[in-house]
């Protein structure tokens, strides 16, 4: 679930901003991560519910849900979190959900950085990589404060986004080459 979720994250972003998805496809899995995002912040508490509330509260604080599915998701996440509530053992954590916040309001601004003084190499992909909250996790591991199982279901939200990403760069690249080699089938035909 969790790569699920990561990758719809990318997903709606690209296709919304970057025109790489249909916005119905996107509007269409908003509503599924929606629900899957309340669901496990209410039964997979308290990793999740730190986790996916300093997500959200981070993205409402940096007016990031900018677009129609960003808006329903949250919505619905919220709403299912809700639902799920009386028959869940919710947990609000509020160190896990302020080292969330912290590591990935870091994360926002060291990206911001590499686009603002060009930044390239090693140092652009780490940037931009955002391992700060990675970092935040391990310290939060380390301190006892959740298992770490829960290295497996991050990474897989976060690898999944990553892929979406590269995916819908390629997308592009792929529609070029196709374009490339009409016009040079087209053209010997003439």
């Amino acid at each position: 679930m969790y790569a699920f979720l990561g990758g719809s994250i990318k997903y709606i972003d690209q296709a919304y901003d970057e025109k790489a998805f249909s916005i119905r496809s996107a509007n269409t899995v908003a509503v599924m991560a929606g629900l899957i995002m309340g669901y496990l912040m209410a039964r997979d508490s308290p990793f999740s519910t730190a986790f996916f509330a300093a997500m959200l509260i981070s993205l409402v604080m940096a007016r990031k849900i900018d677009n129609r599915a960003f808006a329903l998701g949250t919505v619905l996440a919220v709403a299912s979190l809700l639902a799920f509530y009386p028959s869940s053992d919710v947990q609000w954590s509020l160190w896990p959900i302020a080292g969330f916040l912290a590591a990935g309001f870091v994360d926002e601004v060291a990206d911001g950085l590499v686009d603002r003084y060009g930044l390239t190499g090693p140092l652009q992909m780490f940037l931009n990589y955002r391992p700060f909250s990675d970092i935040a996790l391990l310290i939060m591991m380390i301190a006892g404060t959740f298992s770490w199982i829960y290295l497996a279901p991050y990474f897989g939200f976060t690898f999944s986004y990553l892929l979406v990403e590269r995916y819908s760069g390629k997308e592009w690249s792929i529609s070029e080459g196709v374009v490339w080699i009409k016009e040079r089938v087209l053209r010997r035909a003439d």
